[in-house]
């Protein structure tokens, strides 16, 4: 048996997320592999623990642990607030606990492994992940999936030096052993109590900047982003940084599906039935806000059109999406495919 460790840092709201990443993960692995699943939180309910620590049993190849990490932070003097980090629209976007997944060489139940790997929980497995354990990182303090050209607006607010090499969160392959041989705990502690600039992406600016010159790259098949296609489709799916068809492969062949800009839960987007395939597998209840506008619904529903995104407005209420283009209203009954 081959035992594999994966962390993830989530709170309350995300727990039926969580639920369909255990059920897909551990569906998807290949005979022979257990993982060992760790949540750093600050607050998830015993009820909610309880049920997944139950449903990561009952598929037999893995075990779950819940570490409170409440007030650890805060102990460490980090202010989380909107001069140092961005809290997002109404301060509800981003939260203090997306900073936790920094930190793994503070755990000392991690103080066994020399690698861990962290994942967010918005995804999805679709076949065994577990070969990413046999990425090279000598040297490397870290591996991620680095940005492609066509989104490097996404670090401009960086160092012109770190751009070319900056790496996306979603998934980390983490060296342990450099990291606590280099001391890397405290410096990234440091970096987050005081930040050179207000951090943006504020778990991905603290690792890029704090591992500058000592990061690896992944596949993007173990971070594939559904709704990417419609923008690459459009250029063949080359990319500047990734001129090989490794973004093909990663769109049609993926291990992961990360839903890193609208959720599935919230309403209509790209892969979306996967998403709920897993869901009602895992048998959780669904969540989210139904009848709100999912902040991509112009590049899912009209992406050969050039319309204004001020001018679409859409909802979706029992089973039927609303679209509104200027003063036309048009309404699309969708394929139930959930039932609570």
């Amino acid at each position: 048996m081959n035992t594999f460790p994966i962390f993830f840092t989530f709170d309350e709201g995300y727990v039926t997320p969580a639920a369909v990443t255990f059920e897909s993960l551990l569906s998807s692995a290949r005979p022979g592999v257990f993982y060992e699943l760790y949540v750093l939180h600050e607050g998830i309910s015993a009820d909610s623990q309880r049920r997944l620590v139950a449903l990561v049993a009952r598929h037999g190849n893995g075990r779950l642990t819940f570490i409170s990490v409440a007030g650890v932070l805060e102990s460490a003097g980090i202010v989380f607030d909107d001069r140092s980090f961005c809290l997002g629209p109404a301060n509800a976007m981003f939260t203090k606990a997306t900073l936790l997944r920094c930190l793994p060489t503070l755990v000392p139940e991690f103080n066994q492994y020399d690698r861990i790997l962290y994942s967010d929980v918005d995804i999805c497995v679709v076949d065994d992940i577990s070969d990413i354990f046999s990425t090279q990182l000598d040297g490397l303090y870290l591996a991620g999936c680095r940005i492609p050209a066509f989104l490097a607006e996404q670090a401009s607010h960086f160092p012109p030096e770190l751009r070319e090499r900056y790496v996306a969160g979603g998934i980390w392959l983490m060296n342990l052993s450099q990291l606590r041989q280099d001391g890397m705990g405290e410096k990234i502690l440091a970096l987050m109590r005081n930040p050179p600039f207000r951090l943006i992406w504020n778990d991905q600016d603290v690792m890029n900047l704090a591992c500058a010159g000592k990061v690896g790259f992944l596949s993007y098949r173990y971070c594939s982003i559904p709704f990417w296609r419609s923008v690459l489709e459009k250029v063949d799916y080359i990319d500047l940084r990734y001129p090989n068809d490794e973004l093909r492969e990663a769109i049609f062949r993926p291990k992961i599906f990360h839903y890193a800009s609208t959720k599935p839960w919230n309403g209509a987007c790209e892969g979306g039935d996967v998403w709920h395939f897993w869901r009602l597998r895992s048998g959780f209840p669904s969540v989210g806000k139904q009848g709100e506008q999912g902040p991509n619904v112009r590049a899912y529903l009209f992406k050969y059109i050039r319309i204004p995104d001020f001018l679409i407005r859409s909802a979706i209420r029992n089973g039927e999406m609303t679209v509104k283009i200027c003063e036309f209203i048009f309404r699309i009954r969708l394929r139930r495919i959930s039932a609570d």
